[in-house]
């Protein structure tokens, strides 16, 4: 069994914001406690390629993922390898398509895929209104998920939804299977990582 070590972007530049997103992701792929891939946070989309470039040189022995926001709508059955290298221009040419993954269209449609851990983590005057329901998150558009969130937020102690505070904190209370049945991309990214540590199947949401 390979090591798997997953380059993502976020955490902004300080070494807090990445802690922060590291514990998040490493609370959100639980399942894997045994197996736990390590989480790399980087920072910026540019800086997470650079990154994932660099580790591909110098872990070889490892399964090296890159995870990034799509800033987008992914159609069709375009493979995220492909989407990258269309709208970045990152040359993954020499890259399997199971080790590039995306968040489509950005984090925070998988925090919206689990509204119930929404609601607990604003609590009292959370307006989950705010909150889209259409079946696949994965069709909200970036801007209108981080607003949804912070309307949904905008009357409680945490008043709305700053990203560097409250993504990881969310990431970490989500329920890993519910974003899989909702989100298409969060599954193949779980898929991939069941079968590189040599687990057969993980638990469905209930």
């Amino acid at each position: 069994m390979s090591p798997v070590r997953i380059y993502v972007e976020g955490g902004g530049d300080g070494r807090v914001g990445k802690s922060e997103v590291r514990k998040g992701f490493q609370e959100f792929f639980r399942e894997f406690a045994d197996v736990m891939p390590a989480v790399i946070p980087c920072g910026g989309r540019n800086q997470a390629y650079d990154d994932f470039r660099t580790a591909l040189r110098k872990h070889p022995e490892a399964f090296v993922i890159l995870l990034v926001d799509a800033e987008g709508p992914v159609l069709g059955d375009v493979s995220c390898r492909a989407y990258l290298k269309s709208r970045e221009k990152w040359d993954l040419r020499d890259v399997d398509e199971d080790q590039v993954h995306l968040m489509v269209q950005a984090v925070e449609a998988w925090l919206i895929a689990d509204p119930d851990a929404i609601a607990a983590f604003y609590g009292n005057g959370v307006n989950m209104n705010a909150i889209p329901t259409t079946r696949n998150p994965e069709d909200i558009p970036k801007d209108t998920l981080k607003s949804s969130l912070d309307n949904a937020g905008k009357h409680t102690q945490k008043r709305g939804y700053h990203e560097i505070n409250h993504c990881p904190k969310i990431l970490a209370a989500i329920r890993a299977a519910v974003v899989r049945e909702r989100c298409a991309h969060c599954k193949a990214l779980f898929d991939v990582l069941c079968r590189i540590v040599g687990i057969a199947k993980l638990p469905t949401a209930t």
